[in-house]
């Protein structure tokens, strides 16, 4: 029997402990695999903390890690990654769990099996369940009819997925600026810049408690990170300049016809003030899609082969009214 291959399962903890410790449980009884868990927790109250504390002692092949304000989500998944070594960096949400012993081997078969691959995504079940869940469906394809089968595709989602750890460090792992939201498809772009490829693995499936209604509705708050980042990230990969114009417009648009006026223009003043950090990494090879990523991209892209007055189209069709959440999440 051959080595078994390295491999560290990381968690962000956020409160939600009694989630946390489950999906703890599911990723040390993984089998197949050399694992390490590493939990990074993100300020939990001090009641939930202990409990986690106490959790994590008591596993060997458990790390934790109390950062104790909350670093982001990219901040986050930084430091889990600098507490190991392993050959593969699994990322799993602290409301998810994976569905049997072995889903993390078989991730690993997938990664084996193909030296282009620089990430996986795992297929993303409702917890208890056999449906997809359609809040942690970010692909260009339709879920009903793509789901079930592998893909290549320019994104991964954050709720499961693998990365190798040669590719990880080579671009710079994750953009801290980013916070929340968009950070797997920076790190994506990037990946893909130097020569990866990304997989939709449906082999490898995990089952996630945050129901479809709470992930999909938007808060001010959450727009305002979204419009940011978007921002950041077009001037940070220097679209090109007409399109960073029109997609930027309808970003606008979309947040103020839902009446999210004052986050849709903070975040947009918010992104370009970010653009010092974006235009430093320019320098950078990553930054930069070559001929073959230029390829890969529209290869992996929705409107293909469409005219440019069809995609334009499309776009202004898409730029629906933000679904707000009058809780706010």
């Amino acid at each position: 029997m051959g080595q078994l291959a390295k491999v560290d399962i990381t968690i962000l903890s956020w409160d939600r402990i009694d989630d946390t410790l489950k999906a703890i449980d599911s990723a040390v009884a993984q089998q197949g695999i050399e694992q390490r868990v590493i939990v990074v927790d993100q300020g939990s109250e001090d009641s939930g903390l202990s409990r986690l504390r106490r959790h994590c002692e008591a596993i060997s092949c458990v790390t934790l890690v109390c950062n104790g304000s909350n670093s982001g989500v990219p901040g986050g998944r930084n430091i889990a990654a600098r507490q190991g070594d392993g050959d593969y960096l699994v990322a799993l949400d602290n409301d998810a769990e994976f569905i049997d012993s072995f889903q993390v081997a078989k991730a690993v078969e997938v990664m084996r099996s193909d030296a282009s691959l620089g990430a996986i995504a795992f297929r993303i079940l409702r917890f208890g369940s056999n449906q997809d869940d359609l809040s942690s469906w970010s692909y260009h394809q339709s879920v009903s009819d793509w789901a079930g089968q592998p893909f290549f595709t320019d994104r991964f989602v954050g709720a499961g997925h693998m990365i190798l750890r040669q590719a990880f460090e080579q671009i710079g792992c994750y953009d801290d600026a980013l916070f929340f939201l968009h950070e797997e498809v920076d790190l994506s772009k990037r990946l893909i810049n130097i020569g990866y490829q990304i997989r939709y693995s449906p082999e490898v499936v995990i089952g996630h408690k945050v129901s479809a209604e709470h992930r999909v509705a938007w808060s001010a708050g959450r727009w305002r990170f979204d419009i940011r980042n978007k921002t950041y990230l077009h001037i940070k990969f220097r679209t090109f300049f007409p399109t960073f114009v029109f997609h930027t417009s309808l970003m606008m648009w979309r947040g103020i016809r839902s009446g999210l006026w004052w986050a849709t223009i903070s975040g947009v003043c918010q992104g370009f003030a970010m653009a010092p950090a974006a235009i430093r990494f320019w320098s950078r090879p990553s930054s930069k899609a070559s001929a073959a990523a230029a390829d890969y991209y529209q290869q992996c892209s929705p409107t293909k082969g469409m005219s440019l007055w069809r995609r334009v189209v499309l776009r202004l069709k898409s730029a629906k009214p933000v679904p707000m959440n009058v809780q706010g999440s």
